[in-house]
């Protein structure tokens, strides 16, 4: 389960929108092929939000100093398109030592590749260019995109400790 509350709520919108379409549109329904890409473009704003959140957050654990929780904030909200070296970069950038760990479960089950797809069809959705993604397709990349936020909390320790 993701912990950040904002989330996890657009985490279960995007996965509610995709059970919608899937239930009331045939598999060949053009419609389903529009909500497909409609989800892709609202994956691709949860990946720039998680990145956000999470930092923003860990910045927020690990200083009471008003400047640069303010900086940071500043900077993160600049992120657009975050594909996996951005992920990777970002991560480097607080840590160095994070950022290899996170290659390695990034390459592992596809997930990197999960989050270039959102970003690279985002763009193609975005310029009219066509675009081959379905709604089983962009589920599983949002899965996929849910355990590299899940992994990033644990990673920032933003994870709750059990109670």
């Amino acid at each position: 389960m993701i912990h950040n509350e904002e989330l996890r709520r657009q985490s279960e919108k995007i996965l509610n929108l995709i059970s919608t379409a899937e239930s009331t549109f045939e598999e060949d329904d053009e419609m389903r092929s529009h909500i497909a890409k409609y989800v892709c473009i609202l994956c691709s704003g949860f990946l720039e939000n998680a990145m956000h959140h999470i930092y923003t957050d860990y910045v927020k654990n690990e200083t009471a100093s008003p400047a640069v929780i303010s900086f940071a904030t500043i900077t993160l909200n600049k992120i657009q398109n975050p594909n996996s070296d951005k992920f990777r970069d970002i991560a480097k950038s607080f840590k160095p030592e994070w950022e290899p760990v996170l290659n390695t479960f990034l390459q592992a089950e596809e997930r990197s590749t999960a989050l270039n797809y959102i970003i690279r069809d985002r763009h193609k959705i975005a310029h009219g260019k066509d675009s081959d993604i379905t709604l089983t397709r962009i589920r599983e990349y949002h899965n996929k995109t849910v355990e590299v936020i899940k992994y990033l909390e644990a990673q920032c320790d933003l994870i709750p400790a059990a109670t």
